[in-house]
């Protein structure tokens, strides 16, 4: 994934799975929103570019393997944003259930439980 290529834009954010294309995170968001669904869910992403500026909130049941998580700079912290509240997050981006297999997150941030956050820290956080 660090060659650079031509992503073909996703032509229909309805879908449930994603193959080969780039994929607008708040697009995606915006289509669930406007069929009633207030969570991304169960969406399948394969060989996938997904993109923000965004921040995802990563609730229960989501799987990533081989994945990018951006430009960090070689330090997580940097795409990792912890919470103020325990009990909700204004303005990320919900995604439960979903699937990432070889994706590239470009210009997302990432908040979540406090277990998922310290997995992606795990990542590279220099000491």
């Amino acid at each position: 994934m660090t060659t650079p290529r031509n992503w073909t834009v996703a032509a229909d954010y309805s879908a449930t799975t994603f193959e080969g294309v780039a994929v607008s995170l708040f697009e995606l968001y915006r289509n669930r929103l406007a069929a009633g669904q207030q969570v991304i869910e169960g969406v399948t992403f394969n060989d996938c570019l997904i993109e923000g500026p965004s921040v995802a909130l990563v609730i229960d049941g989501c799987t990533f393997n081989n994945v990018s998580f951006g430009a960090s700079g070689g330090d997580m912290r940097n795409v990792v944003l912890h919470p103020a509240s325990p009990t909700s997050v204004t303005g990320a981006i919900p995604v439960q259930g979903c699937r990432f297999d070889t994706v590239q997150f470009f210009g997302v941030g990432f908040t979540g439980n406090p277990d998922f956050l310290q997995q992606l820290l795990g990542l590279g956080t220099p000491q």
